[in-house]
């Protein structure tokens, strides 16, 4: 079975449920797992881990994610895209380029962001657009996100509305169409979100990803394995008597003066996630198993 990571460039229309199937069947393995949500209506960097990789997500999948998006100035709807249903209509037409630009940096940094009703977050055990879909009202709690870039690519007039194409860095858990609602509330004027490209994710780049269609081709030679992806980590090398004790969860007395985080191997095996302090290794995350080593 593959163990690795995969950079797939989801298609729109898709949810990242419907990738996840996708290459389930391309690989005849139900042990595929996604990092990190992409809306049905945008498109981009949609990792994915493989088999035994998928006990690594949290150490790969990194908190800065990167978007190209369109913020529609003149336009609400009850999604915050175009998806949905409008709401409210407005000229916005003397929106200024000076006017935009003043705005966005006030959106950049850590602040309280209200998420979309529209999105998976749950609440009472049901997800906000549960509720949404059955006309249930409930108060959604502002959650802390960071914007660490917020940049105007380019600026059009559709009719009445401005149309602002952005180039967003995030950390994890932000709605880029709560941020569009936001700075549409910052103008005066009713706003949504047009196209979404999420162009990176943690060390997930669009330029690298793959479509569905050249991944069915030849799903083999776009796995990313193991120890490519966590190559920026300390490496500790174990024999395979320590390895065995690595791989029973119990403490190593090392030779390195490493501090932190690492990568442990017997030989070229990879074994798991481990944490140094005093030259004691401790087992964080194991991956392999003891049959693996003999």
């Amino acid at each position: 079975m593959h163990s690795g990571f995969l950079n797939i460039n989801k298609p729109r229309g898709f949810t990242s449920h419907d990738v996840v199937n996708k290459v389930r069947r391309i690989f005849g393995t139900k042990s595929v797992g996604h990092m990190g949500t992409l809306d049905p209506q945008a498109s981009g960097v949609l990792p994915l881990a493989l088999g035994k990789a998928t006990r690594l997500i949290a150490f790969v999948e990194g908190s800065t994610k990167e978007y190209v998006g369109e913020l529609v100035l003149g336009l609400a709807t009850d999604t915050l895209d175009l998806q949905g249903e409008v709401l409210v209509t407005s000229d916005a037409s003397h929106i200024t380029i000076d006017a935009i630009c003043a705005a966005l940096p006030y959106f950049v940094g850590r602040q309280s962001q209200v998420p979309p009703m529209y999105s998976a977050i749950k609440i009472g055990g049901k997800k906000l657009y549960e509720y949404a879909r059955a006309g249930v009202p409930v108060d959604v709690e502002p959650r802390q996100v960071v914007i660490s870039a917020l940049e105007l690519d380019s600026v059009f007039l559709e009719g009445t509305r401005q149309v602002a194409t952005l180039r967003i860095s995030c950390g994890k858990g932000t709605y880029i169409r709560s941020l569009c609602r936001d700075i549409g509330v910052w103008l005066g004027v009713p706003a949504c979100m047009g196209e979404l490209t999420r162009t990176a994710s943690g060390p997930f780049h669009i330029e690298h990803s793959v479509t569905l269609e050249k991944l069915s081709e030849n799903p083999a030679q776009h796995v990313i394995g193991i120890a490519e992806m966590l190559k920026g980590n300390a490496c500790v090398a174990l024999d395979q008597r320590q390895a065995a004790r690595f791989l029973q969860g119990q403490r190593i007395i090392i030779a390195e003066e490493l501090v932190g985080e690492c990568s442990v191997f017997c030989g070229t095996m990879f074994l798991g996630i481990g944490d140094i302090a005093q030259q004691v290794l401790s087992p964080k995350k194991v991956v392999a198993q003891e049959g693996d080593i003999l």
